[in-house]
Parts: C-alpha cells; sequence; structure tokens
C-alpha cells in the first residue's frame, strides 16, 4: 500500500478518534474559561436596580439575622412604601420565608406590610434531589418550598435555585421550570415581570416560553449594583424618594452568610442576589443567551476536522497552516457575531480540533518524509559513498519524479578480465564464484566510493560508475581516473589472496571518459533507475571492452583536462563501435 494511502486511511481514523474525543468534552472547564475571557463583556449597568445588601455593617447594628429578619424586613418595606407615589416599583427580598418564623408576631408584621402593597416578590426554593419512587438517577423536584401561607396572597415569588457548572462557576440561570403540571417562572422573572406591569410594557416573552434557562451575561464586576447597607434604610438621612419606581433587590452581602459564588466575568465571587439583578437586567434589556446544543458543535467540529484534514493532504504544510490560522481566526470572531444574536458557541474544542490536525499533520510529514528518506538512502548507499547519501537527499537528486536533465559527468567502467573462462572452470563451485566475484565487486565500490563518485550499476561482472552523476562535484574528472587506477593497483592484492586460495588468477580493465550525458530516473513509473545515458557513457564503456588486465584507458578528454598530473602512455587512435572516427586513446601510468 502507497505511503499516500496510508496517510489518507490514518487521517480518517484520526478524524474519527477526535470527533469522539471531543463528543466527550474533556476540555469543558478550559472551554468555559475561555468563553467567559471572549463573551462577558463590561456594559451600562441599568439606571433602575439596587442592590441594598445585608452586609456586615448591618448585622453589627442589629445582632444576629435570624433575630429580626422579619420585624426589620417588615419594617424596611414599610419605609420604603411610606407613599405609594414615590415607592419602588419593585421590592425583591432574596431571604426565604417559607417557615414560620420564632416569634408570631414578626410574621404578622411582616404580611401586614406587603398586605395591599403589590411591589414586594419573594424568594421562595425548589428542593431537589433523587426520586426513590422511580429508577432514574437523575435529580428532580421533590417539592416547591414557598413563602408561608400568609403572604402568598399579596406577593409575587419565584425559586433562587441556580445552575452551577463543574468549575463551581455560575454561568446560566434558571428561567422557567415545569413542577406538578405548573409552569413556575424563577425569582428574576417575578422580579423583571412586576417591573414591567409598573411601567406599562411587556418582556421578551417568546424566549421565556421557549426555554428553560438562559447564559448570563454579567453586566458588571461584583459590586456594582450595591447601593446601601440594609441598616442604612433606617437612619433619619434615608429618603426612599431615591429608589420610587425603581427595582430594590435586598439581599445576604455579608461574607458569613455563605450567599457569594464564582462568576464568570471576573476572578472574584458574587453575591446572590447581585447575580439575580444581572439576570433582571438581562430579561429588561430583552437580552438572551441560549448555549448551542452539543450536536450544533460537534457538527461545527466535524466541519472543521474535514476541512482540515483536506487542506493538509492536498496543500502543503506551510500553506495548510496559513489556512488553518484563517480559519481559527475566522471561526473565533463568527463565534463572536453569534453570541450578540443570542446562541454561545464552543469556542476551544473548534480551535484545538484545529490545532491538533495541524500538529498531525506537520507529524505525520516529517515520518513520510523520514520513511521516504530512510528508504532512499537505504538504495542509495548500495551505489553511493555513504558518506554522500545525505547530500544526495538534500539536493533532491533522488526524487523519484525528478525529470532527466544534460550535466557534464566523468565514467568509469570495469570489468573482470578471465571471469567468463572462470565461471566454466569452476561450475561445480558456484559458492567459490559469488566470493570472488564479491571480493572483486567490493574493490571497485570502495575505490569508487573513497574518490566521492557513484555506483550506478553492477552489470554482471562489471561495474559502472558515475562522477558528477548524482550529486555536484569539485573535480571529478580526477576523482574518476584516481577510482580507476586504486582499482588496479588494489586488484594485485585481491587477485593474490584468491590465487593463495583457489588458484585462480584474474585481473581488471578499467576505461574512463567524461562529456555531456542525460542524468535522471529512467524507465517507467513502477520500476525507475536513476542512471545517465548518452555518448559519454558509450565511449567509456567501448574504451573499459579496449582494455586489457590491469590496464586504465582513457580518452583525450580526460588527458586535456588532467595534464601535467597524471603519467599516460599513448596507445594511438583506436576505432571504436558505434565511433565513426578512431579515439585517441592513453593507457594511465601513474597518478599524483
Amino acid at each position: 500500500m502507497k505511503l499516500k494511502t496510508i496517510k489518507k486511511l490514518v487521517s480518517a481514523c484520526v478524524a474519527v478518534l477526535l470527533f469522539a474525543l471531543f463528543y466527550i468534552n474533556p476540555l469543558a472547564t478550559l472551554e468555559h474559561s475561555l468563553q467567559d475571557a471572549a463573551f462577558q463583556r463590561y456594559g451600562m449597568r441599568h439606571p433602575d436596580i439596587f442592590v441594598v445588601g445585608i452586609d456586615e455593617f448591618t448585622l453589627e447594628e442589629f445582632g444576629l439575622f435570624e433575630h429580626w429578619s422579619r420585624e426589620r424586613m417588615a419594617e424596611a418595606i414599610n419605609i420604603l412604601n411610606a407613599d405609594p407615589n414615590t415607592a419602588p416599583a419593585v421590592i425583591a427580598i432574596d431571604i426565604l420565608f417559607t417557615e414560620q418564623g420564632l416569634i408570631s408576631d414578626f410574621d404578622d408584621a411582616l404580611i401586614e406590610a406587603v398586605r395591599g402593597s403589590n411591589n414586594v416578590v419573594l424568594a421562595s426554593l425548589f428542593d431537589v434531589g433523587i426520586d426513590r419512587q422511580t429508577l432514574s438517577l437523575e435529580p428532580t423536584i421533590l417539592n416547591h418550598l414557598r413563602p408561608i401561607d400568609g403572604l402568598l396572597p399579596y406577593v409575587r415569588y419565584g425559586p433562587v435555585n441556580g445552575t452551577t457548572d463543574a468549575d463551581g462557576v455560575k454561568r446560566s440561570a434558571m428561567l422557567r421550570e415545569i413542577f406538578q403540571g405548573e409552569v413556575v417562572y424563577s425569582f428574576p422573572v417575578m422580579i423583571a415581570q412586576t417591573y414591567a406591569d409598573y411601567w406599562g410594557f411587556e418582556l421578551e416573552a417568546d424566549f421565556l416560553n421557549y426555554h428553560f434557562e438562559t447564559y448570563i451575561r454579567y453586566t458588571d464586576a461584583p459590586g456594582a449594583f450595591f447601593d446601601l447597607s440594609f441598616a442604612d434604610i433606617f437612619e433619619p438621612w434615608f429618603n426612599p424618594v431615591m429608589y420610587a419606581g425603581a427595582i430594590v433587590m435586598i439581599g445576604p452581602y455579608a461574607s458569613g452568610m455563605q450567599d457569594h459564588y464564582a462568576v464568570s466575568i471576573s476572578f472574584q465571587t458574587m453575591h446572590g442576589v447581585e447575580i439575580h439583578a444581572n439576570v433582571v437586567q438581562m430579561l429588561l434589556d430583552g437580552v438572551f443567551k441560549q448555549h448551542a446544543s452539543q450536536w450544533v458543535g460537534l457538527a461545527i467540529i466535524a466541519v472543521l476536522l474535514i476541512l482540515a484534514m483536506l487542506f493538509g493532504e492536498l496543500l502543503d504544510i506551510r500553506i495548510a497552516l496559513a489556512i488553518f490560522v484563517v480559519l481559527g481566526i475566522g471561526y473565533f470572531f463568527v463565534a463572536l457575531w453569534i453570541y450578540d444574536q443570542g446562541y454561545v458557541l464552543p469556542l476551544l474544542s473548534p480551535l484545538v480540533a484545529l490545532g491538533v490536525v495541524f500538529l498531525y499533520q506537520l507529524v505525520y510529514e516529517y515520518i513520510l518524509q523520514a520513511v521516504e528518506k530512510g528508504r532512499v538512502r537505504n538504495i542509495f548507499k548500495k551505489y553511493v559513498d555513504p558518506k554522500l547519501v545525505d547530500t544526495l537527499i538534500s539536493a533532491a537528486e533522488a526524487d523519484s519524479n525528478a525529470v532527466g536533465h544534460k550535466k557534464h559527468i566523468a565514467v568509469l567502467f570495469a570489468d573482470v578480465r578471465g571471469f567468463t573462462p572462470m565461471t566454466e572452470a569452476m561450475r561445480d563451485t558456484p559458492e567459490n564464484i559469488v566470493e570472488i566475484l564479491n571480493e572483486y565487486l567490493e574493490l571497485t565500490s570502495s575505490s569508487v566510493f573513497n574518490n566521492g563518485g557513484s555506483v550506478d550499476k553492477f552489470m554482471g561482472d562489471g561495474t559502472m560508475a558515475l562522477f558528477n552523476g548524482f550529486v555536484p562535484q569539485e573535480d571529478y574528472v580526477y576523482k574518476a581516473v584516481k577510482a580507476a587506477w586504486d582499482m588496479v593497483c588494489g586488484a594485485e592484492a585481491v587477485n593474490k589472496s584468491i590465487k593463495d586460495r583457489l588458484g585462480i588468477d584474474i585481473g581488471f580493465g578499467v576505461g574512463v571518459h567524461c562529456g555531456e550525458a542525460i542524468v535522471g530516473n529512467l524507465g517507467p513509473v513502477f520500476r525507475k533507475d536513476y542512471t545517465a545515458i548518452g555518448d559519454a557513457v558509450n565511449t567509456a564503456a567501448r574504451l573499459e571492452s579496449n582494455s586489457e588486465r590491469s590496464q586504465v584507458l582513457i580518452s583525450q578528454d580526460v588527458y586535456d583536462i588532467l595534464e601535467g598530473r597524471i603519467e599516460v602512455e599513448s596507445i594511438g587512435s583506436i576505432p571504436l563501435k558505434g565511433k565513426s572516427e578512431p579515439l585517441e586513446v592513453y593507457q594511465l601510468t601513474a597518478v599524483y
């Protein structure tokens, strides 16, 4: 199977595995953090929303909250509603009055304070747990803890239950829930509805009717809605006119009351009453945010994965990187625009998908190149000096798709003299024939490699070598002649060893020529051979065929280039097969 085909299969598997991983969503916490940074933006606080906090100063003034909560709350309602013409539009109390108080008179006082007020919204609570009567382990609403019966006829109320993500941050708020067949709207919704009724406008009902919760768009940092300490309401200087027609939200603000939570707009915690204030402002502004379903996020990731894989397969890795960056930045800004339209899209997962695919493509490309270079190296080190193999690969001379080109080279042919009669005489001991041949071919190969040349091919007992063929070389004509001389000189020692062991006496004949030749990958797609063809090759072969044992014949062209660096004896002009004119030939006698 081709490497490209394997890569496509592996790419498809990687894409599927990434999709499955993102379905599990292991990056949920980091995803939330990135969404917090991108989507939460400071805005302008609604001018009619005020938080009155039951803070440390209040507790210092009045003592334990449980001892005075209902009595003082009744007094505060009376103070705020003293003049119906300047009363707040809403008095929202983020305190649970779901059980009878310790002192019944205080309950009566609170009931009397809310009687006829028509602007008080109280907190209720859903009791959530596991219903043991069913087989489901999913949390469900077991009970709705409402304000005490005496308060119910005169107030609106809504559950203050919130949604907390796995990292402990409140990013979503409940809007409504179905309990015992009844639609129950949340505490912030009841506040916003009461305010809308006071001023005679309607809330955006469509979202409320179809969605159970909303992603919270926080308007400001913790403390932005805080206006007064609850104890300040009882000071002589306090004037309730300042809250005429507004929303006054009273709730725990002291740290000891443990009603504070991590929120997504800052690294601080925010009190529960302020979180409700932010949700109320969203409702009044008609701003609703909904998390896109998991399948929408997965569809986005799938599309990006497919595009990334295609670009990685079809384009150069550098171009693919540029496209990945553009895709990532483009998606980020599209997600911001979609957020403004009311939908919260995943940010981290798609960007991580692009990053992982790019890293995969980069690593696979590196591995692919390493495998290919290893394959080419293993092939070419059989024919080229191993020290030159990396240079050959780096020079892209080994590219299997390279087109042949003309270049000036030196060509060496060497052939064993007396090999054919030897094989006839030793036909019963073929192992000895192979041993002898290998020793001679080892000599020719090492002589070529030691002089920077490359073995083009072995032809039976013959060797063809190129200089300046595969990679550019300096002084390549001299190196070719030096390799030929090394063969002839080395043959004496090899021949003596073989003669002592096997009684065989053979030697070399060598021819060297230089000239223009076509060098490149020749042959069909399924079987290419990096070689040289042309007159220079043919001439070197003819010189070798005319050489005798232990003789190196060189052409006039070689001698003209190396005159003064070699010693020769003129053989004279000899006819060569395929040549119309005789060729001036020299026998090499020494190399300096």
